[in-house]
């Protein structure tokens, strides 16, 4: 199978029919608002963007015509400078986050714009240990699905794209993959993608969007509703 018949297979899933499951998982989540249901839903995105994955690196083995470096799963020649990059990279990102976040009028905004997805955060401690699998699952495979091999597809196209043009494609579609948060969240996330591209980009690697993907997600926990007590 060709990279351009598989990616837009992909793709059509991509936009067609995975936004559907999401909002077929949430949509009793978002009425109840229960254990039961948040649960079900974490477990359907890590076992679905796990599989999703898993069929890109299947293709990827077994297609002449695309490696793992061709969707950002590389590092740089130099190791010791790649790993002063990223310490350097996960420094800025934590004090961008965690510490600026402290401050009582970005907690606010913050605290504010996770008003849509309220429904997602993890009320008890069994719920708040299946998000971080949920943040890190979403960080690695988020990134190699619509980072790494999206990215890749669209410049691989017959119609030649400027660079810009599939950063934004890529944003887009990783935007509308969220329409289960609404249309705040579907612009939210896209422009997300949009971040996340452009560090791609700069970078030539996966691992720094990755690596800020799930700082990001995992920064609901500063903001998330105090633990329930469990039985």
């Amino acid at each position: 199978m060709s990279t351009l018949l598989f990616g837009s297979l992909l793709i059509a899933f991509l936009i067609l029919i995975y936004p559907l499951l999401d909002i077929k998982y949430t949509k009793s989540l978002k009425e109840k608002k229960d254990s039961e249901s948040r649960l079900r839903y974490y477990k359907f995105a890590i076992v679905s963007e796990w599989l999703v994955v898993f069929v890109i690196m299947v293709f990827v083995l077994i297609s002449p015509n695309i490696n793992f470096k061709s969707i950002g799963l590389t590092s740089s020649d130099n190791f010791e400078s790649f790993l002063g990059m990223i310490f350097g990279f996960l420094i800025g990102v934590a004090i961008f986050v965690f510490i600026l976040m402290k401050i009582p009028v970005i907690k606010k905004r913050q605290e504010l714009s996770l008003g849509s997805i309220d429904f997602l955060l993890p009320v008890t401690k069994l719920e708040r240990t299946w998000s971080i699998f949920v943040a890190i699952t979403a960080g690695v495979c988020e990134e190699i699905i619509y980072r790494g091999f999206v990215m890749h597809y669209l410049s691989s196209l017959p119609i030649e794209l400027e660079q810009i043009a599939v950063i934004i494609i890529s944003a887009v579609i990783f935007g509308v993959a969220h329409a289960y948060q609404g249309w705040k969240g579907i612009i939210l996330t896209g422009l997300m993608g949009f971040v996340f591209a452009n560090i791609y980009v700069k970078t030539g690697s996966l691992l720094f969007p990755i690596l800020f993907h799930i700082i990001i997600d995992m920064r609901s926990f500063l903001f998330v509703k105090p633990l329930s007590k469990e039985t």
